[in-house]
This record gives structure tokens, sequence and C-alpha cells, in this order.
């Protein structure tokens, strides 16, 4: 037993990350994760605390951004297409959320990958 990376939390960490990886187009609020990963919400936010330092709701939006990011520096996409694409219906909220998380703007990050350059390294949730 005990609290090693072979425990039952840890365990069940680890298979919740990994369907939240597989469907983060699916996902939008934290119920839905709680409720497809079959765990107790309030328990879920403490697994993700105790072994990511995070909530399931930031690991999510996390990785809806890196996937934004990699859509909009390879595709010629509109940022309203690839927001509709990872569930956001409203492209400002999405905007606002993508500075937040990759630092600067979607259309910023179009023109400065467009031109090749190099945005700093940003934490990565895969």
């Amino acid at each position: 037993m005990g609290d090693g990376p072979h425990s039952r939390a840890a365990s069940t960490y680890l298979r919740c990350r990994v369907y939240i990886q597989e469907h983060v187009t699916d996902l939008h609020t934290l119920d839905d994760i709680a409720r497809r990963c079959h765990v107790d919400r309030a328990y879920l936010c403490r697994l993700f605390q105790r072994f990511d330092g995070r909530s399931p709701y930031q690991f999510l939006v996390r990785l809806k951004m890196n996937r934004a990011a990699e859509r909009l520096a390879q595709d010629d996409r509109l940022i309203k297409e690839v927001a509709a694409e990872l569930g956001y219906a409203d492209p400002y909220h999405f905007s606002r959320v993508f500075k937040r998380v990759i630092g600067v703007s979607p259309k910023e990050f179009v023109g400065l990958s467009r031109r090749g350059t190099k945005l700093p390294a940003r934490d990565e949730a895969s």
C-alpha cells in the first residue's frame, strides 16, 4: 500500500490523466472529467493536486491550448475554427484563455509562428 508510485491513488490519477489526454476535445468541465473517469469530483481534484500540483481542469485547459497552438502554427485555419474544434463557442473567451496560458494572443501567435519566431518554452501538460 502506501503513497508510492504504485498506490491505488497514483493508479487512479494516471488513469484519469491518460483519459483526459485521449479525450481532450470531448471534455469541457470538471464535472465532465469526473463523470467520465468514474470518480468523485472532489477526489479527482485532490489526486491532481497531490500528483500534479494543479487541478484536473487546469490540466485540461493546458492540453487544449497546446493543441490549439499546434493547429494554429501548422494550419491555415481561422482562430474561430480552432476555438470551436476545442469546444469554445465564444472565440473571444478562447482568445483570453489562450493568451493567459500561452502568453500571447492567438493572433500574435499565428503571426510569430508564420515568421518562424520561437516562443519561450511553456509548461507542457503531456
